[in-house]
């Protein structure tokens, strides 16, 4: 019910955001309905251009939730990167959601699910950044599936080492990793990683004037 939930959500983000969008950077669309994440209210400010904490991207304790995993079987653990000028990005967070084991999840320490968000210092540096790594998928031959997300860019890659979905919007972009171990079949990966995404972009995006 909940991968049917996501694939919902999906579909009423795309009628949402059929209208014609203003010029700039678009806000991000709300997606009510059954399956869609929930309405929260806006994220604390911050000086930052991502969230320093992995648990508001998306919470360790609702993340079994969206996998299919029993209750309190997930922990999150976050790496802060060093800025890279070369390629204008001002920072990285890396947030890795790893197994606590126990009856009906992976065995404990097992990696289950990776979001890696960096923040840009121009939209377009964000995009160039976005194609380089599109590039780098293409060459090992793995190949990018474009995947509708309304305002944002997405795309899909079917990676055997763990699917990905990459999304770039505004100055920040965010792959969303899960291991090849992962609870979720290999058919359900693309609309299960679009859920997250949904769930996580409305933080992700910088608070006006970061």
């Amino acid at each position: 019910m909940a991968l049917a939930g996501a694939v919902s959500g999906l579909a009423l983000l795309l009628s949402a955001c059929s209208s014609s969008l203003p010029s700039g950077t678009p806000p991000i669309p709300t997606f009510p309905g059954p399956g869609a994440a929930p309405a929260t209210s806006a994220p604390p400010p911050r000086n930052s251009i991502l969230p320093t904490d992995c648990d508001q991207v998306l919470p360790s304790e609702q993340v079994p939730n969206y996998l299919g995993l029993p209750l309190g079987t997930v922990r999150v653990t976050d790496l802060r990167d060093v800025p890279a000028p070369s390629v204008g990005r001002l920072e990285r967070v890396t947030c890795n959601y790893t197994s606590l084991g126990g009856p009906g999840a992976p065995p404990s320490d097992t990696l289950i699910l990776k979001v890696l968000t960096s923040g840009y210092t121009t939209p377009q540096a964000a995009t160039a950044q976005s194609q380089v790594n599109r590039d780098a998928q293409a060459s090992s031959g793995v190949p990018a599936q474009p995947v509708p997300f309304g305002a944002a860019e997405a795309v899909f890659y079917p990676d055997p080492e763990g699917p990905v979905l990459v999304v770039v919007y505004g100055r920040v972009t965010a792959s969303f990793t899960l291991t090849p171990d992962r609870p979720v079949p290999e058919e359900q990966a693309q609309p299960v990683l679009v859920d997250l995404a949904l769930r996580a972009l409305p933080v992700l995006v910088p608070q006006a004037g970061s």
